[in-house]
C-alpha cells in the first residue's frame, strides 16, 4: 500500500501526463502566487506539507522578484534503546525570490532566502526517564532554487529545493496559482 507522499507524487505526475502541455508566459509582475506543498525534509527523513505565497515586485531594468510567506509543518519519531524521541516542527516565515528570465516564458526558474521561525518540539516517552530533552527550534534562515512549469494561464506545477541552518533541508514539489 503506497504512502500518502506516494501517493501525492503519482497526483502530480499525473496531472503533468494529462493535462495539455502548453506554453505560458505567466510570471507576471504584480500578481499574487500562492499554493501548496509536499516535500521530504531531509531533518528525519519524513514528509512535510506546507504552502507558499509570493507577491511579484520589478525590479526596474534588473529583473523581476517575489515577496512573500512560507508555512511548513513536519513531525516524526524516533526509537531509541527502551523508548521514542518525537520531533514536530512548524516553520513560519518570509522569503524572497529573484526570478530570472530564460526566454522560454512556460519556464519561471528562481533563487531566493528565506528567514523564518521554527517552533519545535521534542519529547521523550520510555522507561528510562534520565534523559535530558534537548532543545529544538529557533531562528531560521535558508537559502532555496525552485522552478515553475506553467501547465495553463493561471496555474504552474512547481519543484523547490530549499537549505539552511538549524541542520534543514528539503525538496518539494506542489501547484501555485496565480491570483
Amino acid at each position: 500500500m503506497p504512502n500518502k507522499f506516494q501517493t501525492a507524487i503519482n497526483f502530480i505526475l499525473a496531472l503533468i501526463i494529462f493535462i495539455s502541455v502548453q506554453g505560458f508566459a505567466q510570471y507576471d509582475l504584480n500578481k499574487n502566487y500562492v499554493g501548496p506543498t509536499l516535500g521530504l525534509s531531509f531533518l528525519g527523513s519524513t514528509a512535510q506539507v506546507g504552502i507558499n505565497y509570493e507577491y511579484s515586485l520589478d525590479l526596474q531594468n534588473i529583473g523581476a522578484a517575489g515577496i512573500g510567506g512560507i508555512f511548513r509543518y513536519w513531525g516524526y519519531s524516533d526509537k531509541y534503546l527502551n523508548g521514542q524521541w518525537n520531533y514536530s516542527d512548524i516553520l513560519l516565515g518570509l522569503q524572497g525570490n529573484y526570478h530570472f528570465s530564460i526566454g522560454d516564458d512556460k519556464y519561471d526558474p528562481w533563487v531566493g532566502l528565506v528567514l523564518a521561525y521554527d517552533a519545535g518540539s521534542v519529547s521523550w516517552s520510555g522507561s528510562n526517564d534520565k534523559y535530558t530533552v534537548p532543545s529544538n527550534g529557533g531562528l531560521f534562515l535558508g537559502a532555496q532554487a525552485g522552478l515553475r512549469y506553467w501547465i495553463s494561464p493561471t496555474l504552474a506545477i512547481a519543484g523547490r529545493f530549499g537549505f539552511g541552518n538549524l541542520s534543514y533541508g528539503a525538496l518539494e514539489v506542489g501547484v501555485d496559482w496565480k491570483l
